[in-house]
């Protein structure tokens, strides 16, 4: 059984949060479809339907880097464990539906209709009233982001109040009578829990308006509804507050419950922001220093005009086709204006601090609340100076592998200071004409996703290996969202178009490409340059070959190249040994020449290489030779983000994962 209000479709890829039937299991479904027309019968249906499928059921992936968004811990706060990608898809009938089905339908119904509104408008209609969003709104969700107002599209508190106030006064001018009123919106709230979206603030903020409407038979108190919606909530999902979501829904409720009615708004104001700050570090990692003034301003113009205007919009747009008309061109301004505020700057990359200074934060803050003068204020801020020094300037320094999927990319970091260094930055080959969801850029979650929780705003030198695009792919987004002072590349491909086109114009900084050839040593780096040994074209077999002592341990970064390259090097630098070493061509078998490892004698290889990649990496022949020398393999397929740390003479690995989570899709390896 599959809800109306559940398909998400991007061009040809469609998903949906489905019931089976028999069990009543829960599972989301992904297919591609084989034509547009399965794609328009789907689009069209506003009914609850009844799908057939085949294909393969498999746990949700969790997931594979430090600070990655976990796709599977979300869709467990709905009961989903498992998804099913189906080879085969077939739209039965129409199921029979109940009122919870009657609802989403309902749903459904209103996002289309809202769709035929001008743009802006259909977008806030259905973002707004309806918890949906569309492709259109993308842009201004990144401003309203950077601008840290995120919590004015989400539907929380504030909307519920609005709606409901917006519904009381609808019916006292219809005449009914008090108590009737309030009966009808503890009726009406559960309702409009479904046709919300249920997402945890609004959970929250039912329960919290429903215990307010009752609270004089119960005699609950505020504080106690606010326990209550909790205690709702945790039920519904005990990892709620793990999540940005819930901790500024619960955070933000409670401290307007607690913050004394005589402080003034501007004061108000700020108590708010701080209290929310801790969680905004921990999972956004950087703030704008508008937010305050933002929060301050915007937040009243948005729930005095913009949210009544667009649900005034919503409800007398046929009677009054004019108004909508005019609200549009309200909200188009209301856009400029986030768009010119968020290209201010002020936008502090702070990055993601320890759990301990987190709670730290916390915990003075809400003290704050009871104690407000300067001198707290002044010790607030003092802990907020040293934790981005403790982010910006760590005591230990890391060599990271990114789990980029089929491709490469290498964090650096230095020990006591803010140098960071890049290689490769991993990208995706195309076969083909592929749909646009499989062309969607994976480094912004994984490998700038982390960068940016360790408050990393400039990257000195990125090194690109070779010209091929699971080296490269990814370079543009690396240089919209970093200043990279250099880029250094084998000398020969410092004029490519496979490397000059992906360098945008709208890059933070234009960075200096630097070509560089065997024997060349790179200032203020640990890295010296191995290969290639002349001019080159930048293939495989031209791979740029890296090698540096990092903390206790000497490691070496193969790229691409192949066997004869490795019999090259090993031939120039016979006494060469190695600890670490980061396998050539993903453990093809063109690489890892079984001469050339038995030389440098590495106790760990380090594969980097996709899930089921069509080229069956890293090659079975490639571990009979890493196994017959004692080298361990470690691979970011089975392990995730592989990361290595040192300080001093001391060091450890981390993995993000404990290499059973893919026991359904890897071949079992013994290797503890």
């Amino acid at each position: 059984m599959v809800l109306p209000d559940q398909v998400t479709i991007n061009d040809s890829f469609i998903s949906a949060r489905a019931t089976d039937v028999q069990t009543g299991e829960r599972v989301i479904l992904a297919y591609f479809a084989k034509n547009y027309q399965e794609v328009q019968k789907i689009s069209k249906t506003s009914s609850v339907m009844r799908w057939t499928v085949s294909g393969n059921k498999c746990p949700l992936e969790p997931a594979t880097n430090f600070n990655q968004f976990d796709s599977q811990r979300y869709y467990w706060q709905f009961h989903i464990y498992n998804q099913v990608k189906c080879k085969q898809l077939r739209v039965v009938n129409n199921y029979q539906s109940g009122l919870i089905q009657r609802c989403h339908v309902l749903r459904a119904k209103l996002y289309t209709y809202f769709s035929y509104f001008p743009h802006p408008l259909a977008s806030y209609c259905q973002q707004l009233i309806l918890g949906m969003k569309n492709d259109q709104s993308a842009e201004m969700m990144e401003n309203v982001k950077r601008l840290g107002l995120l919590h004015l599209f989400c539907i929380s508190g504030m909307h519920v109040v609005l709606i409901t106030d917006c519904l009381r006064k609808g019916l006292v001018r219809a005449h009914f009578n008090r108590e009737d009123i309030e009966w009808l919106l503890i009726i009406s709230l559960p309702i409009y829990l479904i046709i919300g979206g249920g997402s945890i603030s609004l959970i929250r903020a039912v329960i919290m308006a429903e215990m307010n409407l009752i609270q004089r038979v119960t005699g609950l108190s505020s504080l106690d509804g606010w326990a209550m919606s909790l205690l709702g909530g945790l039920l519904f999902d005990p990892w709620l507050l793990l999540t940005l979501g819930g901790q500024l829904s619960y955070l933000l409720s409670f401290a307007l419950q607690v913050i004394p009615n005589t402080i003034r708004s501007y004061r108000q104001s700020l108590l708010l922001n701080l209290v929310s700050l801790p969680s905004v570090l921990a999972f956004v990692y950087e703030i704008h220093l508008l937010t305050f003034i933002c929060s301050f301003l915007i937040i009243p113009f948005f729930s005095e005009i913009i949210f009544p205007a667009v649900i005034i919009s919503a409800l007398l747009s046929k009677w009054l086709p004019l108004f909508p008309l005019l609200v549009n061109y309200l909200l188009k301004e209301f856009e400029w204006l986030l768009g010119e505020l968020s290209n201010w700057p002020g936008v502090i990359r702070f990055g993601k601090p320890s759990a301990i200074i987190i709670w730290v934060l916390f915990i003075v803050t809400l003290l704050i609340i009871d104690h407000y003068r300067l001198r707290s204020l002044l010790f607030l801020g003092g802990l907020y100076a040293i934790a981005f020094i403790t982010v910006h300037v760590p005591l230990y320094g890391e060599v990271t592998f990114v789990d980029i999927g089929q491709g490469d990319s290498v964090i650096i970091r230095y020990p006591f200071s803010n140098r960071v260094e890049l290689i490769d930055t991993g990208g995706k080959l195309l076969f083909g004409k592929r749909p646009a969801r499989t062309k969607r850029d994976y480094a912004t979650k994984t490998s700038i996703n982390y960068l940016k929780s360790c408050g990393v705003s400039k990257i000195d030198t990125i090194y690109l290996s070779h010209h091929d695009l699971d080296h490269i792919g990814y370079l543009t987004s690396v240089l919209q969202n970093f200043k990279v002072k250099q880029l250094v590349v084998p000398k020969g491909m410092e004029k490519q178009h496979s490397l000059i086109r992906l360098i945008p114009v709208n890059c933070q900084q234009i960075p200096q490409i630097l070509p560089v050839v065997a024997g060349n040593k790179l200032s203020c780096s640990n890295l010296y340059v191995l290969h290639p040994f002349d001019k080159s074209e930048g293939k495989n077999e031209d791979s740029m070959v890296l090698a540096g002592v990092f903390g206790q341990l000497k490691f070496m970064f193969m790229g691409d190249l192949d066997r004869q390259g490795e019999r090259n090097i090993m031939h120039r630098n016979p006494d060469l040994k190695i600890d670490v070493l980061k396998l050539g061509h993903h453990g093809s078998k063109t690489s890892s020449d079984p001469q050339f490892i038995r030389q440098l004698l590495p106790r760990i290889g380090i594969i980097s290489a996709g899930r089921q990649n069509r080229y069956g990496h890293p090659n079975q022949e490639t571990l009979i030779t890493l196994s017959k020398n004692n080298v361990k393999p470690v691979s970011t397929q089975r392990y995730g983000m592989i990361r290595y740390r040192y300080y001093g003479s001391s060091y450890h690995w981390q993995t993000k994962l404990k290499g059973d989570e893919y026991g359904w899709m890897l071949p079992r390896l013994n290797n503890k």
